[in-house]
């Protein structure tokens, strides 16, 4: 994250090109690994029943909100940055429902989300916001909120925002899948690195034969040709120029744009790449961790307080380039961000423990296990006197 956001533009060529890796697959990552927490969360290899489970449910729904509070606070101080977390409060609701999948029903489910969701996502958009390779779709903004009706705060949450939820889904499944394995286990982490790296191998170079080959990209261009006229360039100078611009919902001029793999398409190939590449991230780690513990204990210690490291970099990028004269895009500013983050929460973990947005969801998600059992106080109050002898 820190990369894509502060590090150097891969535009630049030459070393900074490298930076280009960690374009969307970062925030891929990120929604997988809040897959793999709902998993452990929720009991691991073995779900939690009954009781258990409606109180992982209920703690759910409780960080759902502030969560969205957060992401919108942060989304108010103008950075230029698209921030992920209110779409995130809206897929821990989502994710209610499927508490109690095991391994093979979540990865039916992430399989079913990559190949249908971006399908059905395209579907609906035709028909309620249509959208062409210019047009910006909107974001969760405060401004969204206080001027929209529900209806539409759940149409850009859930299908037309720049994260929708629904597609944010997909990459959950595919967590709670990996969650739900023995991540202790050498082989499992083995198969994850190979199988992931193998799974994003094949999604680029079928996105690659599909669009290059195939000629998936004649038929963008020849779409894109009224706008790319209009704006006096070649259709495929018009495409490449503006083709970031189709952060999370691909334009609706065309069904050939489901084909690409672009960061943040969030179409079936940039689904199912990111999610290889988030596993063999995911497995590799677990594989360092276990060998080098003393050495990945910093990083270990900035996971423990990621949240709040995530709200922080935003506000520092906010009180730093504020004002727009100064580029955030630096391989120095990188290091600076990346190496203040790792002191930070060794000292954090150290000294205080828990970080204090992790404190603050902590308290709320326990907030209504608290009131029903307040509630129901009376009730066995009562109950324990009409079984007590007279």
């Amino acid at each position: 994250m820190y990369a894509t956001h502060v590090g150097p533009d891969p535009a630049d060529g030459g070393a900074a090109s490298v930076f280009r890796l960690f374009e969307g697959r970062s925030a891929a990552l990120f929604a997988v690994l809040a897959g793999v927490s709902v998993a452990l969360m929720s009991g691991g290899r073995e779900p939690k029943a009954g009781g258990g489970r409606r109180r992982v449910a209920l703690r759910l729904a409780a960080r759902a909100p502030l969560l969205v509070v957060l992401g919108l606070f942060l989304t108010s101080l103008e950075t230029g940055y698209l921030v992920i977390l209110a779409y995130y409060g809206a897929c821990f609701v989502l994710v209610i429902p499927f508490l109690g999948l095991r391994v093979r029903s979540l990865v039916v489910a992430a399989v079913v989300g990559a190949l249908a969701m971006p399908l059905i996502s395209y579907g609906l958009r035709v028909q309620l916001a249509p959208r062409d390779l210019v047009l910006l779709m909107p974001d969760a903004t405060p401004e969204t909120f206080a001027g929209s009706g529900l209806g539409y705060i759940l149409l850009v949450l859930l299908v037309s925002g720049t994260f929708p939820a629904l597609g944010l889904m997909t990459y959950l499944f595919a967590g709670m899948a990996i969650g739900r394995l023995d991540l202790g286990s050498p082989v499992v982490c083995r198969r994850l690195v190979i199988g992931g790296a193998v799974l994003a191998a094949v999604a680029y170079t079928a996105s690659w034969v599909a669009t290059d080959v195939l000629g998936g990209m004649r038929t963008i261009y020849a779409a894109a040709a009224p706008a790319a006229a209009a704006a006096g360039m070649p259709p495929e100078e018009f495409v490449q120029l503006h083709m970031y611009n189709i952060h999370g919902t691909p334009p609706t001029t065309t069904p050939a744009w489901l084909l690409v793999d672009v960061p943040h398409s969030y179409t079936p190939f940039d689904f199912v790449a990111c999610i290889g590449v988030a596993a063999a991230v995911i497995g590799g780690c677990q594989l360092l961790a276990a060998r080098f513990p003393v050495a990945v204990r910093p990083l270990a210690d900035l996971g423990g307080v990621i949240l709040t490291a995530y709200a922080a970099h935003f506000v520092a990028i906010w009180l730093l380039f504020g004002d727009e004269e100064t580029s955030p895009f630096s391989l120095a500013h990188f290091l600076w961000f990346g190496g203040v983050a790792l002191v930070a929460a060794m000292l954090w973990k150290r000294w205080i423990g828990r970080g204090p947005l992790e404190w603050l969801l902590h308290v709320v998600s326990r907030l209504p296990e608290r009131l029903l059992s307040a509630a129901a106080m009376p009730v066995r109050r009562l109950a324990a006197a009409a079984r007590s002898p007279r």
